[in-house]
């Protein structure tokens, strides 16, 4: 009877290696998505801890300022603030995926956030972005900026949107309430203040969404029915929000086509309208919408 040759002398056999070979692969399919799984969860996690420490300065701040809330400016009032060393938003520096923002402030530049107020209050440059946001365009990693300093955005509805603005009135959608003192928030477990905002979406400080009770409601104020700032959701669908109480959690979005979107690199691009996926769509839209604010009494 003719024996096999060894090819691999007193070794294995070549029948041994592939079987082992295939027995490493079948492994390496049971756990790559556990493993997977794991980093997601440890990374939702380290996010929940980041924003619980940004709400935790935040609560902080008002109670070290005669009550009144952190200011939360929106579009290029950021750009201004730090180009003129004024830095009196929450945050001052604006995202883009060029290397500078609209006015000419470096993008990796950490002035936006370590000159403001607010910053007293965080110590921790680190808590302002999500660990799982690592999305830089090539221009930026071919610079050697290594990561965008800021993931989180602050809902429209909390601190003074505009300079010298001081009614309890939103000024873009005047049905609801503009939170300008920590003594004025009512129903604080139910209104989110920070969110994880989608890369391609984030440029200010300022998260804008309609707060909507209903889809009639949000298409009566923003007819196109989609986000304005759209949510990230890079922890599997996930997103992370912190409310006004101090709490946070993952909400896990439904919508692949409206909400869970892929990070592409343009510049604010608009989202699919609800309407393209009725039921999961408007779920996704009116959890945050029915979170933002209350309506004016």
């Amino acid at each position: 009877m003719r024996k096999e040759k060894n090819i691999l002398g007193d070794g294995f056999t070549l029948i041994e290696l592939l079987v082992v070979i295939a027995i490493i692969a079948i492994l390496a399919a049971v756990l790559l998505p556990v493993l997977h799984k794991a980093e997601v969860r440890a990374q939702a996690a380290q996010c929940m801890n980041n924003s619980r420490q940004l709400m935790l300065g935040w609560i902080q701040y008002y109670n070290d300022n005669n009550d009144r809330l952190v200011n939360n400016f929106g579009g290029i009032a950021d750009a201004k603030e730090e180009l003129n060393k004024t830095d009196r938003n929450w945050v001052n520096n604006f995202m883009t995926w060029g290397l500078t923002d609209p006015l000419g402030n470096p993008i990796g530049d950490l002035d936006g956030i370590t000159q403001a107020p607010f910053y007293e209050y965080t110590h921790n440059v680190a808590v302002y972005r999500c660990p799982a946001d690592h999305y830089l365009s090539s221009k930026q990693a071919s610079a050697g900026i290594g990561a965008r300093p800021r993931s989180y955005s602050m809902n429209m509805y909390f601190g003074q949107d505009l300079v010298g603005f001081t009614t309890n009135i939103n000024t873009i959608y005047p049905e609801y309430v503009q939170f300008t003192r920590g003594s004025g928030i009512r129903h604080a477990s139910d209104l989110y203040v920070i969110m994880d905002e989608h890369a391609d979406s984030l440029n200010d400080g300022f998260l804008q969404e309609p707060a909507a009770q209903s889809a009639a409601e949000w298409k009566t104020v923003d007819p196109s029915g989609t986000w304005d700032d759209i949510p990230a959701t890079y922890h599997d669908g996930g997103c992370g929000f912190a409310f006004a109480d101090g709490h946070t959690e993952i909400h896990m979005f439904r919508s692949r086509l409206c909400t869970i979107l892929p990070v592409t690199f343009q510049t604010h691009p608009t989202a699919p309208a609800f309407d393209s996926d009725p039921v999961a769509g408007w779920q996704d839209a009116l959890w945050v919408g029915m979170r933002s604010s209350i309506p004016v009494q």
